[in-house]
């Protein structure tokens, strides 16, 4: 009985199984065949899948090359903005205003620089106090050394007179006549370094510690922003002046080259002007701007000055300052009501002013600007010196550093004589005086300058150049810039 399962025949030894006649098909897996190929795997967030893997690679170079030009742009877009913020934006923001004209914060940092190099100078130029000093000492030193060597001139001198014979001799009137040279030699040196060692100390102890009070940034700050506002004002009042009067007080090219000239020439030896310029970030043009505001201010001084001369306009006035503003209008009424008869008595008992209420409030006789070099506020200057006052009479209250005055004319002189000293102070402070009392009209509106503006780091010199205050010892020390 045969199997079920019959055993396949068997090949003899070393013979090849016979091929399939079925044709066969092969795929030839290429590189680009992978990446045309479906993964079927998401790329980000699920998103994806449909895609081959060369769709995949374009996808994520496409977004490398989109984010590093978003990121470049972003970059550009942050320093062009820093840029216009820094050299356009800030720069061009009101620091104050004169009568609605903006005065920007660009102009103030420009100003303060200025202001620096000024003072820098005046303290520790080539020809500032401190190089005078120096300079004084050595001349100091020269005269003792005179000294010394002519006291042992004299002493020898003597020496040799007294060991000879008593009597007159050839000798012994050329030694005389040595002493006598010695002896001058001796008493010129004395007197020179009298008067140096005194010139010394006035620097060292007043003059020098005084320029450092003033070259500091709190001090340097106000300075810069006052000369601004007084410039607009200035500039105001020429324009409508003549011509001639323009010319007079606008400086001319050749002032405005002498001073910056004088201005780099006196440059502490420490440093060179173009590094000072560059360590506080301003130009050579930015400078001259600033010299040409201080110039024209220096010409205006010039001009008001020479306005002043004796005889001159003169008011006999006195005055009383009130505590309140209702008790001056009740005390305005009671002196209008008798004529200002006993304004002088009024004045003994109510008067807040300790310089002038014992004597009934005289001010005595006044020149134009007197009284507001004074009091620094020019309100009551301004209502004495209209044209249109009369002997006798009556202020208003007016309103003059936050005290409320009463004013009365007593007489008036068109051509009184002023004294020298007088005349000279007046003279002196003729400019300040004249913005002290237009500043004082209602007319003129002036911003108070913004605090956060003026302490800017950004508008400041380093502090190596600036001092943020005075030195608090070593009298007659000094600040030199690096």
């Amino acid at each position: 009985m045969k199997s079920q399962t019959e055993r396949p025949t068997q090949r003899p030894s070393g013979q090849k199984p016979p091929r399939s006649n079925k044709a066969r098909h092969y795929n030839r897996q290429t590189a680009r065949g992978v990446e045309a190929k479906r993964d079927g795997k998401p790329l980000v967030f699920g998103w994806g899948k449909h895609l081959s893997h060369k769709e995949k690679i374009q996808v994520q170079r496409r977004a490398i090359w989109g984010f590093t030009a978003l990121t470049v742009f972003a970059l550009f877009v942050v320093l062009v903005g820093s840029w216009v913020n820094f050299n356009i934006i800030l720069p061009g923001k009101t620091i104050t205003t004169v009568n609605g004209h903006q005065i920007p914060q660009s102009q103030f940092r420009k100003m303060v620089a200025l202001q620096t190099l000024i003072k820098n100078n005046a303290l520790n130029g080539r020809n500032g106090l401190t190089a005078q000093r120096i300079s004084q000492q050595k001349l100091d030193a020269e005269q003792l050394a005179i000294i010394n060597t002519e006291t042992k001139t004299v002493t020898s001198l003597n020496a040799q007179i007294k060991a000879l014979p008593a009597g007159p001799s050839p000798q012994r009137t050329n030694l005389e006549s040595q002493l006598k040279t010695a002896q001058q030699k001796l008493k010129a040196a004395q007197s020179k370094n009298t008067d140096l060692t005194a010139s010394i100390d006035t620097l060292t102890k007043t003059t020098i510690p005084l320029e450092q009070q003033i070259f500091t940034q709190p001090q340097v700050e106000s300075d810069s922003a006052q000369w601004l506002q007084d410039d607009e004002l200035i500039r105001e009042w020429l324009a409508t002046r003549s011509v001639a009067l323009q010319n007079k007080i606008n400086p001319s090219s050749s002032q405005i080259n002498k001073a910056l000239q004088d201005l780099q020439n006196n440059t502490p030896t420490a440093t060179s002007y173009s590094s000072l310029l560059g360590q506080i970030g301003v130009s050579k043009d930015d400078i001259q701007a600033m010299m040409i505001i201080k110039l024209r201010r220096d010409n205006m001084q010039n001009y008001l000055s020479s306005q002043i001369v004796s005889p001159a306009y003169q008011v006999l006035a006195r005055s009383m300052t009130i505590d309140t503003k209702a008790n001056a209008q009740k005390i305005l009424a009671q002196l209008r009501a008798n004529g200002g008869s006993d304004f002088g008595k009024v004045a003994k008992a109510k008067s807040q002013d300790s310089g002038t209420a014992s004597n009934g409030g005289e001010l005595g006789w006044l020149a134009r600007g007197q009284y507001a070099s004074t009091e620094g506020t020019g309100t009551v200057d301004n209502w004495i010196f209209d044209p249109a006052r009369t002997i006798n009479q009556i202020s208003p209250v007016l309103v003059e550093n936050g005290s409320y005055r009463i004013v009365q004319i007593l007489s008036i002189d068109p051509a009184r004589a002023i004294d020298a000293k007088t005349l000279q102070s007046l003279k002196t402070s003729a400019l300040s005086n004249w913005l002290v009392e237009l500043k004082a009209l209602p007319s003129n509106v002036l911003s108070t300058p913004d605090a956060n503006m003026m302490t800017d780091a950004n508008n400041l010199p380093p502090t190596s150049i600036l001092p943020v205050g005075a030195p608090s010892s070593s009298p007659g020390g000094s600040n030199p810039l690096p």
